[in-house]
């Protein structure tokens, strides 16, 4: 059971912050689970990520910043994967804020096997937007919240994963707002923008969660070389408040999930 006094001030810091670094979400046991289970699929399959973009025969894809990506571990693992959705460790913090409202949006596990700078992103693109983009008088407003499961060690001198620490509640600049989409130039006018802001890191390690609301800015990072056998790995989760059109900007698709679960399995409160 949470200790009530804890999950308050973790509450608090959470609607403050719009992160929060939580450890030993997961046991040792489920870590050495899932660390075997991504580090023999990649092995099996990283011949056939040479061409950024590429699927492997499982799935996984590789990208220009440093990431191997895979996106349909229900289907790989269906009852495995199916433990991490909202968990003892973090239901009570969606369930708090997103109440029953709160559905699975998307699975990804990530592997940073090279060198790694992830670029600037945020997850629910159009958050400050869904007016706009909805072309309603009166539209639903949705947030969308992630839970990722750190499988290896972070520490300072390891890797991190670095958040803008004033916009949770501010929207990026509007002229630079046209830039935020994926790219692995550097010198792009967002990734400049955010390079110069204040950041906070934290250094989750293995077992431990960061739940936060998706539509904050971050970056991970692997500073140095993993140590033998312990690839940089995590699990991210995404759900959403309310299910939302498909026209609307988000890092995932939801469709391979309400596949595997169908609709109603995809509401873990309800």
């Amino acid at each position: 059971m949470i200790d009530e006094t804890l999950f308050t001030e973790n509450l608090e810091y959470l609607e403050r912050h719009g992160f929060l670094l939580i450890k030993n979400a997961l046991d040792d046991e489920t870590v050495n689970l899932w660390q075997g289970i991504l580090y023999s699929l990649y092995e099996k399959e990283k011949d056939q990520l040479e061409n950024l973009g590429q699927l492997s025969s499982s799935g996984l894809r590789r990208n220009s910043v440093g990431n191997v990506a895979c996106d349909n571990l229900l289907a790989l693992e269906p009852e495995k994967t199916r433990e991490l959705i909202a968990p003892e460790s973090v239901a009570p913090y969606l369930k708090s804020v997103l109440g029953k409202q709160c559905q699975l949006r998307s699975i990804r596990a990530h592997l940073n096997p090279l060198n790694y700078l992830q670029e600037w992103h945020m997850d629910f693109y159009d958050y400050w937007y869904q007016q706009e983009r909805s072309e309603a008088a009166h539209p639903i407003v949705g947030l969308c919240m992630n839970t990722t499961f750190y499988l290896t060690n972070n520490p300072p001198e390891q890797g991190r994963l670095r958040f803008l620490r004033d916009f949770f509640a501010m929207s990026i600049p509007d002229d630079i707002r046209h830039h935020v989409v994926y790219t692995d130039d550097r010198t792009d006018p967002f990734q400049v923008w955010c390079d110069g802001q204040v950041h906070v890191d934290l250094h989750p390690m293995a077992g431990d969660a960061v739940v936060f609301y998706s539509h904050i800015p971050h970056q991970g990072a692997k500073i140095r070389e993993d140590k033998p056998g312990k690839t940089r790995a995590n699990i991210v989760l995404h759900y959403q408040q309310n299910p939302m059109f498909p026209g609307i900007r988000f890092v995932s698709n939801p469709q391979f999930t309400l596949d595997q679960l169908g609709y109603a399995g995809t509401f873990p409160f309800s």
